[in-house]
């Protein structure tokens, strides 16, 4: 099995067993979650909207760990400051969850060549899990509001990633 295959069902576990509730804030995760947090190399990126190109600059959640960490146990401050881009290597079909994460985010589903085709807002739930119809390669995750307030549209709107691998 390839490497980008086992790290890819090695995130998918993570998820799977986070959401079996074998991982809580209660249960003392939060020093690996924010360990995963604070580990995640900082990329710019930008994004284009038309004839609009903006950078941003993102967290970057490429390996299991920090995928499976996301936003968990952050802070309200870090969700203000900070956006993550979550990269899977290729396209997979999975979804994602809010436990441990104290505030409302925006997530923006992109297919490998950039193009966001989904936004949705997922509210802190233990149970609920959020994904798009389709696959994806990159997942980017932010404050609500950050997409509508920076007037990215799914359908109309492109992430331009550097090699980040």
């Amino acid at each position: 099995m390839s490497r980008r295959r086992l790290t890819i069902l090695a995130s998918a576990a993570l998820l799977l067993a986070a959401l079996a509730g074998g991982v809580t804030a209660q249960s003392g995760e939060c020093p690996r979650w924010r360990e995963a947090f604070a580990s995640m190399p900082m990329r710019m990126l930008s994004i284009q909207m038309g004839s609009k190109t903006f950078a941003i600059r993102v967290k970057l959640a490429d390996t299991g760990e920090r995928q499976a960490g996301g936003f968990q146990c952050a802070t309200r401050e870090d969700i203000q400051r900070e956006l993550i881009l979550f990269d899977f290597g290729q396209e997979i079909t999975t979804q994602f969850h809010m436990q441990n994460v104290p505030a409302a985010l925006d997530i923006a589903f992109i297919k490998g060549d950039g193009r966001i085709f989904s936004i949705l807002r997922m509210d802190p739930s233990p149970t609920t899990l959020y994904g798009p119809m389709g696959s994806f390669r990159y997942a980017l995750e932010a404050r609500a509001g950050f997409f509508e307030g920076q007037g990215i549209r799914q359908g109309e709107a492109r992430l331009m990633t550097p090699q980040v691998r």
